[in-house]
């Protein structure tokens, strides 16, 4: 299975900056790996105010339209840990318990107003808030088992929430409506258009030479560090511009994304076809480039 469009998304939700925090990397695959084509924030490529109003309907076009097929890589948590969508007992009704088909699908599809079993939630504080009681009340983990594989943070933490609020039903949502892929919770063969949750921080931490530490810094020691990643996805087989180049030493974000497009051109064939756990078909998986090595 071949696609040769690829995007790396490193999200953002800001209210008023979610267009100039949301970066994007587009590009193509070639015989010796993958070009980078565009990078560029959100604003600047789909021409959006800024605000996260009018970037993430942008974005989902953007990712939506021709030219098919394409794999995005989107870093973003996919779900809540699988107890709070009614997996594993979470859920009182006798055909949802232990099944994990269909429960991330029917999940997203109600969201912003309805969280599993965290009921009706009017925005990212209320996530935070209503995840962390139940967590505790209900002896529920906050974290999913790809976040502890991958050292990911809580999809309904503090540092997070708006991201995962959002990400969910502003951009998963209406594009699982346009018939996306979303392995391994939402299977589709026939679809043109492909989403892997990614995570850099996991990409840096497998790639030679990078590391996980430290890149996002404004230090000088934070500058080195992105050059090292920066140089180590281009030793993986990624090719850009000086510009780009630059841009990706100057700015954490622009890095990142090129490395949510690394893994998802790497791992999409593997992530179409590969078989998983009851847990891992309701909660997601980070895929960090390594999968179909």
């Amino acid at each position: 299975m071949t696609v040769d469009r690829v995007v790396g998304v490193d999200f953002s939700a800001a209210a008023r900056s979610a267009g100039d925090n949301t970066w994007l990397a587009v590009c193509r695959r070639t015989d010796a790996g993958l070009a980078v084509q565009k990078l560029a924030t959100a604003a600047e490529l789909l021409d959006t105010d800024g605000s996260r109003e009018t970037t993430l309907p942008a974005l989902v076009a953007f990712l939506a339209e021709p030219p098919a097929p394409t794999v995005v890589g989107l870093d973003v948590p996919f779900a809540l840990p699988a107890e709070f969508l009614g997996f594993g007992g979470g859920s009182t009704d006798e055909n949802q318990r232990g099944e994990p088909d269909e429960l991330w699908t029917a999940f997203v599809a109600d969201t912003p107003d309805e969280w599993g079993l965290l009921g009706e939630l009017d925005g990212p504080e209320a996530l935070y808030e209503q995840a962390r009681e139940t967590a505790e009340r209900r002896g529920f983990p906050r974290t999913r088992a790809t976040d502890e594989t991958y050292g990911g943070q809580e999809p309904a933490g503090y540092r997070i929430r708006t991201q995962t609020f959002y990400g969910i039903s502003a951009i998963l949502a209406p594009l699982v409506e346009r018939d996306a892929r979303v392995p391994p919770v939402h299977p589709d063969p026939d679809a043109d258009l492909t989403l892997l949750e990614t995570y850099p921080a996991a990409v840096f931490d497998a790639l030679p030479d990078a590391t996980r530490e430290g890149y996002k810094s404004d230090s000088r020691a934070g500058v080195a560090a992105r050059g090292r990643n920066r140089a180590a996805l281009r030793e993986a087989g990624v090719t850009f511009g000086d510009t780009t180049a630059d841009c990706m030493t100057a700015t954490d974000d622009a890095l990142d994304a090129v490395a949510a497009a690394y893994a998802a051109a790497n791992d999409h064939r593997a992530a179409v076809e590969g078989q998983y756990t009851p847990r891992e078909r309701v909660e997601a998986v980070i895929f960090d480039g390594t999968r179909d090595s």
